[in-house]
């Protein structure tokens, strides 16, 4: 089964903006995230060029090495020779999850912009040294998301932030797809994947991040007062060492927050419902949703926000070194994230509500 790439988006719809006068010089850093074959195949040369690939692992490379996009393109295996001698401007890293620490901390001292694949890092403490890189060498760390690209989504953050719902009172966000056995994650994926000293978690990890960072970004950057979750494994013999469904309850002072991260959803699913005390957002895909009316009658709607380009937008905030704080993106919103899946790690381990004090 075909895997999602990493930037559908920029195929779903027709984007014009004015294309940058040099493309953003890009090393790519690792290549065992499935998402750098979307990452390959949507591609603008006009925005981005890869002037380097650090990839330690010869099987891995010789998999991508004959991609029309890497030719006369350097293959690095020492991660400091890459990012001191490529020429890049900024490291992407498709790499796992566990490595992003490693990316970060040979780039930052070359003040290089990085971007990483959900989520952030492993741990909220790997996150917390990951801040304290970017915030000693005035460079930027980005996570991208899937969903960051929804207008949907950004027109669901425009009725929250204008008031149109009125004060928001439950979340409900759905996350996941059949699994990554069903859908053939290939092998160099997967091994990362569902081993949690490399990916954090499983579906908590894998798919808890996207609610974690609508959830964060809808709210203004607030984080909630407590964790609870729970994690199951409904398969043992495809998922034996992680979990494959997650709920995470999060809870605030004024709202709650239910996100439920599963491989086993019968569709692949990236949507979420709002509830106000006016009305309610309930979206199904990338651009449609209903809104309901507090008699319950509901329209239907195409999201009116414009697509961005994901490529053009972060080239364009890393060339102009924009910190985009209140952006689903952000170092802020996912330094949040990372508290939230630690802390909801935390709770399913020992059974219990963790306070969000706890993570400093």
């Amino acid at each position: 089964m075909k895997i999602r790439h990493l930037l559908p988006l920029a195929l779903m719809f027709a984007f014009i903006a004015p294309l940058p006068a040099e493309p953003l010089r890009v090393l790519v850093a690792g290549m065992s995230h499935g998402h750098v074959t979307g990452f390959f195949k949507d591609a603008d040369p006009a925005v981005v060029t890869v002037v380097g690939v650090w990839e330690p692992d010869a099987t891995i490379w010789a998999k991508y090495a004959g991609e029309p996009r890497l030719a006369g393109v350097r293959h690095y295996v020492d991660l400091e020779e890459a990012v001191a001698n490529s020429g890049a401007q900024a490291v992407w890293a498709f790499s796992d999850t566990k490595t992003h620490l490693q990316v970060v901390r040979a780039a930052a001292p070359h003040r290089l912009a990085v971007i990483v694949e959900k989520p952030l890092s492993i741990s909220w403490a790997d996150a917390k040294t990951i801040a304290g890189l970017a915030n000693r060498y005035h460079t930027l760390v980005l996570t991208n998301y899937e969903t960051s690209w929804y207008p949907a989504f950004w027109d669901t953050q425009r009725m929250i932030a204008d008031g149109t719902l009125g004060p928001v009172r439950q979340i409900d966000v759905q996350m996941g797809h059949q699994g990554p056995v069903k859908i053939g994650v290939p092998p160099e994926f997967m091994s990362w994947l569902i081993d949690p000293s490399r990916g954090g978690a499983g579906a908590l990890y894998d798919f808890g991040c996207y609610g974690a960072n609508v959830a964060t970004w809808w709210d203004g950057n607030r984080a909630p007062t407590s964790v609870a979750a729970q994690t199951y494994t409904f398969d043992p013999a495809d998922y034996p060492h992680c979990d494959d469904h997650a709920v995470i309850e999060l809870i605030y002072p004024d709202h709650q927050v239910t996100v439920t991260a599963s491989w086993h959803w019968t569709f692949g699913r990236k949507d979420a419902a709002i509830y106000g005390e006016k009305g309610a957002i309930i979206t199904s895909d990338s651009r449609n949703y209903l809104v309901r009316n507090g008699r319950g009658e509901s329209q239907a709607h195409v999201a009116k926000s414009a697509p961005r380009s994901p490529l053009l937008w972060f080239a364009e905030a890393i060339r102009d070194r924009r910190d985009p704080v209140d952006d689903p993106a952000s170092l802020a919103n996912n330094l949040i994230v990372m508290k939230i899946l630690d802390a909801a790690r935390l709770s399913a381990a020992e059974h219990r509500t963790v306070q969000l004090s706890e993570f400093n």
